[in-house]
């Protein structure tokens, strides 16, 4: 259980980094329980991270995901942003450029998703009141993309492209990407790391790396 946390202290550390280094959007990193944000904020104690000046952080409300979801993005509608997008926390190697094409693809359609190939979703992004460019008045209805949902299961993704088609959203998906929820998913973690600091990529994913190597370490010492 140590080694499962550390690892995925490191995947959210990633995506933190990664979430920082794209310019396009404000980060927000959302929290759960209520009085769980300074035990994370400690979790997460690197550098210029937590106490960042422009890291926000929003408590999460509901008592499952897809209500953190509805309840969270209904925040920053209210709140008048004009594009927003949610990031898992365990998919430490997602291509920077994927984020930028979601907030993009958000001028132009109502939602942007993208796949997991476990048959969920790495990412959901949605436009702002009025849907994109506030052209037409989709934002009653995006509640509805959280509800009657089989969270954690493989039939999210299939059941939010049919909740997208019945509410009649335009929607943008992005590349296929994988999350991590399996042991042999670490395999691919560190296959994939490897690739990167092959083609000169020190950045991504370090977090994650240290966090594999130790992992290795401990299971070598055994």
């Amino acid at each position: 259980m140590d080694e499962a946390a550390e690892l995925y202290r490191a995947f959210i550390l990633d995506t933190l980094h990664l979430a920082q280094r794209t310019a396009v959007a404000s980060l927000f990193v959302a929290w759960t329980p209520d009085d769980g944000r300074a035990e994370l904020v400690s979790a997460l104690g690197c550098p210029g991270c937590p106490d960042d000046p422009d890291v926000n952080w929003l408590c999460q409300r509901g008592s499952h995901l897809g209500e953190r979801l509805s309840n969270a993005f209904t925040a920053f509608r209210q709140d008048g942003w004009e594009k927003t997008v949610a990031l898992g926390g365990d998919s430490p190697l997602l291509p920077q450029d994927y984020i930028e094409e979601a907030f993009e693809a958000l001028d132009r359609y109502d939602v942007v998703l993208g796949p997991a190939d476990d048959g969920g979703y790495y990412l959901i992004g949605l436009s702002g009141p009025g849907g994109p460019g506030g052209r037409r008045n989709v934002d009653g209805r995006y509640d509805r993309l959280f509800e009657s949902i089989h969270w954690g299961t493989g039939r999210v993704l299939r059941q939010t492209r049919a909740a997208i088609r019945a509410n009649g959203f335009s929607c943008h998906e992005l590349p296929a990407w994988h999350d991590v929820d399996r042991p042999a998913d670490l395999d691919r973690l560190a296959r994939e790391i490897r690739t990167l600091r092959a083609d000169g990529d020190r950045l991504t994913g370090r977090y994650t790396e240290a966090a594999l190597d130790a992992v290795n370490r401990e299971g070598r010492d055994r």
